[in-house]
């Protein structure tokens, strides 16, 4: 996404990856607020197109990130047909996980989140692949801990 494009939904800082989104009516409850759990939903496309760009595959036979722990943030409110800007960055990384950072912004940040992603191979933790790892340090940014 351009500059622009990312000063237009006043966003701050480096981010690897920007989508718009428009907010759904089945991500919104009664009162037409997006719902708690809709924000997490909103970033599973993300977290499966970061994984595959970084030259990954979700199949049984290969590794893959599971989401082990999550802290969120709800800054705003948002609404039916709001448009947004979904962001995330991998601002670090050890030998079987990595963290994501998600936000959402409109006029500003709304929502942010912190994923620790644990690679995981046959139901255990399994070394994150090196190229992924390289792309990871290299494109993305993040700082090998």
């Amino acid at each position: 996404m351009t500059d622009s494009g990312m000063q237009a939904f006043c966003v701050e800082g480096k981010w690897s990856m920007a989508k718009r989104h428009v907010i759904r009516w089945a991500e919104c409850d009664l009162y037409g607020h997006v719902n708690h759990a809709a924000y997490l939903i909103m970033f599973e496309d993300m977290r499966v197109e970061h994984w595959a760009s970084l030259g990954q595959a979700f199949r049984a036979d290969a590794p893959g990130p599971v989401v082990a722990k999550l802290e969120v943030s709800y800054r705003r409110a948002l609404g039916f047909q709001d448009e947004v800007l979904l962001t995330l960055r991998v601002p670090s990384l050890r030998r079987t996980s990595f963290v994501h950072e998600y936000a959402v912004w409109k006029d500003g940040l709304v929502f942010e989140c912190k994923a620790l992603l644990v690679c995981v191979r046959d139901g255990a933790s399994f070394p994150i692949p090196d190229e992924a790892r390289r792309l990871m340090i290299e494109r993305d940014g993040a700082v090998a801990g």
